[in-house]
């Protein structure tokens, strides 16, 4: 329609993926005519579309999880595990450095966790090089793995006939998507999810556990812009004795409107005709919690994600000893076990470059746990000089050190004997060489 001169098209919704999701777009209505006249078409409260670009807590909470993944060395053996057969140099070296020609190595794993936590699981496309169509995904003996698509899961729908998963749909967007909309067969997906107990298809994010804490650490958060864009005024209400008119109301309200400013500014002072009266109401109590409430949310959101406060943000409880120790309880408790579920499921594209090799993360590598292992061979040496066999120290201790020959047998140090008496009544003691057990 045509106002004022001008060209107004109204859009009642926007798109979206699934509005129940609290990471997808949802559908609103937007401003009609008369609210734009009035100046009312930017009162709408803000909604939560999409909780990892608009909460800081579940965005930083599943970057670091991505990221600490992403750093800790991915590396490659031949035969048995262990670097004395570390592969070095090869096609699995060259193609993990660049597994697309816009992924690198690091965005690789960090998207891979990421569609994790999002959507509980990741869907991967293998592209082999000599196949009549390139961006199919068909495997023929004499194939090469050329590179790997890592798409939105909330673009495949599985297709379940007789019990059975028979294909992937999925649906693109367009020439601007990285692949064309097609059916797959399932073993051209690499699909990999988290345990899902209520769907057996599919896998269950942990954004759906912390959607609440999310939409209440968003409302939140609007509550305290909203505060600070007014000037801590929570609005006011007028009261008049008699009956205004459908004109004199939206004079009294421009009028109120129009003596707002900017943040940080005064106020424009209004002159209300009349016997109209203006009354301000005031902040509560429990409006002013807030802040502690956003305290509890980033606790919710950050349990849900399994990463510990002191990881994500400097809490005021944030001291040396309790930060490294956060730390190490999260390589060893999270990050160790998501390494795991991404070896096993990664073994699929290792042995699709060279059958023999296997992958694995290098967490040994990391330096807090070179200093966690550092403590347990000061504890070994003190169950050793116990007379404790070493096999027996490095699997219980976990040292990491291969079996020794000799490692099963206890050692006692006996370089003290009791001490005879002299002839001038002094006690000597005699030095023996250590014996074995």
């Amino acid at each position: 329609m045509k106002i004022l001169g001008f060209n107004i098209n109204i859009s009642r919704s926007t798109q979206g993926t699934s509005p129940s999701l609290p990471g997808a777009g949802q559908t609103f209505l937007a401003a009609s005519p008369e609210e734009w006249l009035r100046g009312e078409d930017r009162d709408n409260a803000p909604s939560l579309r999409n909780a990892y670009e608009q909460v800081v807590w579940v965005y930083r909470a599943i970057n670091v999880l991505a990221e600490q993944v992403a750093n800790v060395p991915f590396l490659f053996s031949a035969g048995a595990r262990g670097r004395e057969n570390l592969i070095t140099s090869g096609p699995l070296l060259d193609f993990y450095s660049q597994p697309h020609p816009q992924i690198n190595r690091f965005q690789y794993w960090e998207l891979r966790v990421i569609w994790l936590m999002l959507r509980g699981e990741c869907f991967r496309i293998p592209i082999f090089d000599d196949l009549p169509n390139p961006n199919s995904a068909l495997r023929t003996p004499r194939s090469a793995l050329k590179r790997v698509l890592v798409l939105d899961p909330s673009r495949f729908e599985h297709i379940v006939e007789d019990n059975q998963l028979i294909g992937w749909r999925y649906s693109g967007l367009g020439p601007q998507a990285p692949l064309a909309s097609q059916v797959f067969l399932p073993e051209e997906v690499w699909f990999e999810k988290l345990p899902n107990p209520f769907d057996f298809w599919r896998g269950f994010p942990p954004l759906y556990v912390a959607g609440t804490a999310a939409q209440t650490d968003f409302a939140a958060s609007a509550f305290m812009r909203g505060v600070i864009e007014n000037n801590a005024d929570t609005g006011v209400i007028v009261r008049t004795d008699q009956w205004v008119s459908d004109e004199q109301r939206d004079q009294i309200l421009t009028a109120l409107r129009d003596r707002k400013r900017r943040a940080g500014m005064a106020d424009r002072p209004v002159l209300l005709p009349g016997s109209a009266e203006i009354i301000r109401p005031q902040l509560s109590s429990t409006d002013l919690q807030f802040l502690e409430n956003r305290k509890f949310s980033r606790s919710e959101i950050c349990a849900a994600f399994g990463v510990p406060e002191e990881i994500v943000s400097s809490t005021e409880h944030a001291k040396y000893d309790v930060m490294a120790g956060a730390r190490l309880n999260f390589i060893e408790n999270r990050v160790a076990p998501l390494c795991s579920r991404l070896e096993a499921a990664e073994d699929a594209v290792v042995k699709s470059i060279d059958p023999r090799a296997s992958g694995w993360f290098d967490l040994d590598s990391l330096p807090i746990l070179q200093e966690a292992r550092r403590d347990r061979l000061a504890a070994a040496k003190t169950g050793f000089e116990m007379g404790i066999p070493f096999n027996e120290l490095n699997r219980v201790l976990d040292l990491g050190f291969k079996p020794l020959p000799w490692g099963n047998q206890g050692h006692l140090p006996t370089n003290l004997q009791p001490a005879t008496p002299g002839s001038a009544g002094v006690h000597t003691a005699a030095v023996a060489s250590p014996t074995k057990n």
